[in-house]
């Protein structure tokens, strides 16, 4: 399942590493200069020296006008010396603004995954007995990104807050389906469940991670969260090499979302799980793993 407002126009701000020399550096000559007329060079650029290299000069940076010219051509710029460059601009988020982290969970977080999960309509959210049962028997599988608010000098250290999860378990099947997503009776006594000679939940050395909740918290909707805490996610499983594919299922709007970070569509899902109307989403690691 997938949160259905996670926004799929977002993109990370960009950041401006092009070289931008000084207006007034154009007609100077850097070829190979002495200490001495390297000293009267950057005296004309209005650039201090100590021990012949350039001082950091932060409130310099802030009052940097927009005099700048663009370099047309590759020969130019490399005339220049590193100083002439403007340092890259870090362009602050909604998303740096939570001070978020990624964690793996377990099922200390149930009552914390139940509240997240409210985002979803009700037939299609993950019921506190699966939670339960996931967060305690393949915890490892699940993640989640919390904030934690900066703490007040007179006040007690704040708890961290969940704002995203993923919580899957394994299966041998290639796709998720609805065997996958349903809570044996017995798992406290049993380590597998089987039905009509076939394995129900989660299934110990499945090579499909079938992810059943990617929900965001509504309030914290649209802020990169659910890309951010996909892409963690995708990597992890994809550096530990304990699987071959990951799979999920979403409605037809967020098909787009999922195969931006690689999944294919399958087609229309086999999953009757609240209601229907999914779409089997798969991201195959194989070549990609080897080569890794």
């Amino acid at each position: 399942m997938s949160d259905p407002s996670e926004r799929l126009s977002e993109s990370m701000p960009g950041q401006d590493n092009g070289l931008k020399p000084l207006s007034n550096a154009d007609d100077l000559s850097l070829g190979n200069p002495s200490n001495a007329e390297l000293s009267r060079i950057m005296s004309r650029a209005g650039i201090q020296l100590a021990n012949g290299f350039p001082l950091d000069d932060d409130e310099g940076d802030e009052e940097v006008d927009e005099d700048y010219v663009a370099v047309g051509q590759e020969e130019d710029a490399n005339e220049f010396p590193y100083w002439f460059r403007r340092p890259p601009t870090h362009h602050r988020t909604k998303l740096d603004e939570l001070h978020p982290f990624v964690q793996l969970l377990s099922a200390s977080n149930v009552e914390d995954c139940v509240a997240v999960e409210d985002a979803f309509p009700e037939q299609e959210r993950c019921s506190r007995d699966k939670f339960i049962y996931r967060l305690s028997r393949c915890p490892e599988l699940s993640l989640g990104l919390f904030t934690l608010p900066l703490k007040d000098d007179d006040k007690p250290k704040p708890r961290p807050t969940l704002v995203a999860h993923i919580v899957a378990t394994r299966t041998s099947e290639p796709c998720v389906t609805d065997r996958a997503m349903r809570l044996p009776s017995n798992w406290k006594d049993e380590r597998w469940t089987f039905e009509d000679g076939q394995a129900v939940g989660h299934e110990e050395g499945g090579g499909t991670i079938a992810i059943h909740s990617l929900a965001v918290l509504p309030e914290h909707q649209g802020k990169q969260v659910g890309s951010t805490l996909m892409k963690s996610y995708i990597h992890r499983i994809r550096e530990a090499l304990i699987a071959d594919r990951i799979a999920i299922i979403a409605h037809d709007h967020l098909v787009p979302f999922y195969e931006s970070f690689g999944f294919e569509s399958r087609g229309p899902s086999k999953c009757q799980f609240g209601g229907g109307g999914w779409v089997d989403l798969v991201l195959e690691f194989g070549d990609h793993q080897e080569s890794s």
